[in-house]
């Protein structure tokens, strides 16, 4: 019983890895769009349709990276349930 709640934390370790692993790679985009953002914003006349893209896609990723917090949030709440047994 013992080997397999250490197999269980193990497989809850490995993918919050993963999952934190995919929230650094959302962030890391959503900075990128950022930056592009404000160049559209600094061309004469601002490219206004390129920075509502951008903005859009800033959306998008940060509603993504909050899914995988809360996936990383469940994993915690299940390894625990699995540490009281």
């Amino acid at each position: 019983m013992y080997d397999g709640h250490w197999m269980m934390d193990t497989g809850h370790v490995g993918a919050a890895s993963d999952h934190m692993a995919e929230v650094t790679q959302r962030i890391a985009t959503i900075v990128t769009y950022a930056q592009a953002a404000r160049q559209f914003l600094d061309h004469r006349p601002p490219d206004l349709d390129e920075v509502r893209q951008a903005l859009d896609c800033i959306v998008r990723d940060g509603y993504r990276a909050c899914d995988v917090i809360y996936r990383i949030r469940g994993l915690r709440t299940l390894q625990g349930g699995a540490a009281e047994r």
